[in-house]
Formats: C-alpha cells, structure tokens, sequence
C-alpha cells in the first residue's frame, strides 16, 4: 500500500513539472500596423516601444521628410487598450520583408514579438534593403492580465539573422538601444532607399529627393507607398485564443490523477487475506 501511494506521489509530481514550463508563458494579441524598408531607422537592429500617443507622434515628427508612418487615428489600435512596438531590422539582404503572427509571447518579464521574413519588399523599391515593423500589443494578456508594467520589455529579432534581437523597456518611454549586430552589407549597385509599405485603408504617395550617403546619382528619389488591405490578424477586441497545448496538458495530467486515485481507493478496500497457522 506504501508502495502505491509512493508511485502515485511521483507520477504527480512528474505530471506538475511537465505542466509547468508549458503554463509560465502566455499569449498577447498583436496587430500588424505598418511594415516597409526605411534606412533612416539605422543601420542596426532597434526595438522602439510606444506607451502613449504624444511619445508616437513625437517619434514620427522627428523623423522628418522619412515620417512614412501613419496618424494614430488612421491605425487598427488605440493606446488606451494597446502599445505599439517598432522592430527595425538595419541594413538586410534585400529581397524581403517582415511580416508577425496574431499573437506576441509573453514570458515571465519578456513580451517576444513573432516575426517571420517574406519574399518580396511589401511594396517597396526592389533594391530596398532595411526591412522594419510596426505592431501593435493588446495591454491584455491571454489570461486576462495587465500586462504592461514598467519592469517587462519587448523584445523581437529578425528569424535566421544572428545578432538580431533587440529589446525596449516599458519602463521607459521611448526605447533601449540595441545591441551590437553584424549587419549583411546590401549589394554594391544598390542605392539607398527609404520606403515604407503599409497595410493600411488609406493610400497616400510622397516623394522626395534628398541626397544619402554612398549614392552613386546626384539625387536619388525616396517613396513612400502606402499598400491598401487591412491585415489586422486577430479580433477587434484583442483577445487571442489561449494556448491549446497548455490545456491538453492540464487536462492529460488531471485525468491521469483520478485514474491514479481510483487505483488508490481500490487497492485500499481490497479485504487483506488472513493466513491460518496450523498448530
């Protein structure tokens, strides 16, 4: 009988720590905003992160005749339920662009954007070469968590390119500099371009012709191209589905517990034999 409760103790508590890895992370739902190619973001990888609407216009404004980036009231968010998270990738290879799933990774202080490359530069000129996003994060975690607290980051990187992650506290409110890459240089007959291409209702088209360095005409001319087709990913209200993996497991480990206990109970009703001396 020792014996068995022994073995049910181990079980169960082989089933617990199964369980959980699977149950510390959680998902947030995140919305693809803008994505494009725009050298002025740097030649490395950054995480910039907006908390509220005078830090994402003030970002904007400074950047320009580069500000490619939408007004927030022409966006699927509003910072009064979501953050927005910008991920530039620096100087890439050229030939693709970045696209994120429906839902961002939160694990213990660390939100993980879900970033995968797509063949072809959304829009942008073919020889563009400095791929960027801009998602935007319910506030909500899957759980029904407030998430956002000056102690978590959000963190992303560019899928296959070494030294791609790059990180912004929340504790700031504008972003944490990233750290230190080896960026792929772009071909030599490659001239510098900025250009953006958006997910967007609207579709608007700027041109100008500033003068980068390294170009080998005069004057280069850098668009921006606003594609129509709104991408948003998940629900308006931002509330992904939960995990499907960490039920299976809690249901799989409490089934196996009853089945356990039953075994239990059973062997503990079972009438012990009496054995006879024969004098």
């Amino acid at each position: 009988m020792r014996r068995l409760v022994a073995i049910v103790g181990l079980l169960f508590l082989g089933l617990s720590l199964l369980a959980t890895p699977a149950l510390a992370a959680t998902s947030v739902a995140s919305k693809l905003q803008l994505r494009g190619h725009l050298p002025e973001l740097g030649e490395r990888p950054v995480m910039r992160v907006f908390q509220t609407q005078a830090a994402y216009d003030g970002f904007r404004i400074s950047l320009g005749d580069a500000n490619v980036f939408p007004a927030v009231a022409n966006m699927f968010m509003s910072f009064d339920k979501d953050i927005l998270a910008l991920y530039a990738r620096g100087n890439d290879t050229g030939g693709r662009c970045l696209r994120t799933g429906p839902n961002a990774t939160l694990d213990g202080d660390t939100a993980t954007l879900d970033l995968l490359f797509e063949s072809g530069t959304c829009g942008a000129p073919s020889s563009a070469h400095y791929p960027f996003i801009l998602v935007s994060l319910s506030r909500t975690a899957a759980d029904g968590s407030s998430w956002v607290t000056p102690a978590r980051s959000v963190c992303a990187s560019a899928p296959g390119v070494i030294d791609s992650r790059a990180c912004a506290s929340l504790g700031t409110s504008t972003t944490s500099p990233s750290p230190a890459s080896t960026a792929t240089a772009a071909p030599a007959s490659a001239t510098p371009t900025a250009s953006a291409a958006a997910s967007r209702s609207a579709a608007p088209t700027t041109s100008v012709a500033p003068t980068p360095s390294g170009a080998t005409v005069p004057s280069p001319t850098r668009s921006a191209v606003a594609v129509a087709s709104p991408t948003a990913a998940t629900s308006a209200s931002g509330q992904p589905a939960a995990s499907g993996s960490s039920d299976l497991l809690v249901i799989a480990g409490l089934v196996g517990l009853g089945v356990l206990i039953g075994i239990v109970m059973m062997a503990a009703r079972r009438p012990r034999r009496s054995i006879r001396r024969i004098p």
